[in-house]
């Protein structure tokens, strides 16, 4: 009975390894978003309202690709006008006063978007800061209850947060090709990378210096 159950678990992980291969991948860029991302099929685009932390409503892009069992999506929330949304805000509480406020909740976005995730449940096989081209930004893993697996990216980058959520059959392969693919860009279009100090400040990579001065010529 061992040898045919692990039999039969080795041909269901050959038959997930073959439709995760015969995925068309390609990279999906958008400029006005500043981003790109490995698709595994062209995205259904649809805008949403987000509703941050500390109360107030951001525009939000969201891509999605469902083939059968694997479920994969982008979501880009823009808090470029965020200060004038606070402004804006009526019903202010005391906290909701603060200037700064619109600052805090872009900071806390990471954190408030992972807490989302842990909170679905499930058991967390991975939790922790990760960065993309030292973008800064927190990745998880989770198991879900039917045994489906989930993998999360989040980062945020010049007032855009990036969510990337790629659920799957629990015999599927990791989803690094699609959780890790995202590149950001600057208004140029110059795909950026950044070097990173121990205060968190951050000053453009060389590579990345380059190539803006080489599109400015």
């Amino acid at each position: 009975m061992h040898g045919l159950t692990k039999s039969l678990m080795t041909l269901l992980l050959f038959f997930s390894t073959q439709v995760f291969s015969q995925l068309q991948w390609a990279e999906f860029r958008d400029d006005s978003q500043f981003f790109s991302v490995n698709f595994p099929a062209d995205p259904a685009i649809t805008e949403e309202p987000f509703h941050s932390e500390y109360g107030a409503v951001f525009p939000s892009r969201i891509y999605t690709v469902e083939l059968d069992d694997y479920f994969y999506q982008a979501t880009v929330i823009d808090y470029t006008a965020a200060q004038q949304t606070y402004a804006d805000m009526p019903d202010r509480t005391d906290e909701g006063s603060s200037p700064r406020l619109y600052i805090y909740d872009q900071l806390a976005a990471t954190a408030f978007i992972a807490k989302k995730f842990r909170d679905r449940g499930g058991e967390i096989t991975f939790d922790a800061w990760h960065h993309i081209d030292m973008v800064e930004g927190h990745q998880l893993q989770i198991t879900n209850s039917d045994q489906s697996r989930t993998f999360a990216g989040i980062y945020l980058h010049n007032g855009r947060l990036y969510v990337l959520e790629a659920t799957v059959p629990s015999d599927a392969l990791p989803q690094g090709l699609f959780q890790q693919s995202i590149s950001f860009y600057d208004e140029l279009g110059v795909r950026v990378r950044y070097n990173v100090h121990p205060d968190r400040s951050r000053t453009p990579g060389r590579s990345y210096q380059e190539r803006r001065e080489e599109f400015e010529q």
